[in-house]
């Protein structure tokens, strides 16, 4: 289901849910019940948007002790300005005239229960704020994004040192020699990714999303052929899914059965395989 149809049946069953519950809970008459599922379904969708917002561009792939202090913060200010606008919002529309509406607030007991609704909107807004997130970037690493954004692995900077009587290499075939950098696709232009400066290839299929401290490169090349390309002196393939710069580790704590929880420069954690966890204490460790 694409976002743009998920958001559109998200807030229509908030607002039948809160129309329903109004006639159930305060037996309004039907324009009341349209009018208080309005004035509860409006403050969701404006500060939901900008909660989704700030999750998505300034969130993702920061720490978790970072990223926990700011869901602390905005949850404090979603809950009030959600009811500070709800009340302004029921006053309006209850009681709108030639001279103006007045704004009532909650009794204690019902501002209560009004932020407590409004601290579960918000951890429900975050969550699948990062289900959506999760899921577009795995839908990325399966397949070619149109125009501009199509994923490009053009070239290697190498020195291949071949034996006058080797084979040739088969079509589409890597040199075991570790690459320098690739080139990659920025809209008109191909600039040089410098392979020291990343941290972490994520892969699925035939694309592998490199990662540096501050980008993500979707590249059309296979997980296995960038391990054959790459220094095995720095890099280590500890998952199926995942490389990693060795030299990008900031701290590694064991993660259970044998795994282990690493913790890179860039903020990203990746836990390893029970092999690439043997692999990585075998060469690094």
């Amino acid at each position: 289901m694409r976002q743009r149809t998920f958001d559109v049946l998200a807030v229509i069953g908030v607002f039948v849910a809160y129309t329903i519950t109004i006639r159930l809970a305060m037996g309004f008459d039907l324009v009341g019940c349209l009018l208080g599922g309005a004035a509860n379904t409006i403050p969701v969708v404006i500060f939901g948007v900008a909660v989704r917002r700030i999750v998505a561009q300034g969130l993702v792939g920061r720490p978790a002790g970072t990223q926990l202090v700011v869901h602390l913060v905005l949850c404090a200010a979603y809950t009030a300005l959600s009811y500070l606008l709800l009340i302004v919002l029921l006053g309006l529309f209850s009681g709108a005239g030639p001279e103006g509406f007045v704004v009532r607030p909650f009794s204690l007991s019902g501002a209560a229960w009004q932020s407590l609704e409004n601290v579960t909107t918000y951890a429900l807004i975050a969550a699948v704020s990062y289900l959506q997130i999760q899921g577009r970037a795995q839908v990325a690493l399966h397949r070619e994004p149109p125009g501009d954004a199509a994923p490009i692995a053009i070239a290697a900077e190498k020195e291949i040192a071949t034996a006058p009587d080797a084979p040739a290499a088969e079509p589409g075939a890597r040199a075991d020699s570790s690459l320098s950098r690739y080139f990659v696709r920025m809209g008109d232009e191909l600039r040089p990714l410098d392979m020291d400066t990343v941290v972490s290839i994520g892969g699925a299929d035939d694309y592998a999303e490199v990662r540096t401290q501050n980008e993500k490169h979707l590249v059309r090349v296979t997980l296995t052929e960038f391990a054959r390309s790459l220094d095995p002196a720095k890099y280590v393939r500890v998952h199926r899914s995942w490389i990693v710069n060795t030299h990008r580790i900031a701290r590694a704590e064991p993660a259970g059965g044998g795994r282990l929880l690493l913790h890179m420069e860039n903020g990203q954690t990746i836990s390893t395989s029970r092999e690439g966890a043997k692999l990585l204490r075998y060469r690094v460790i």
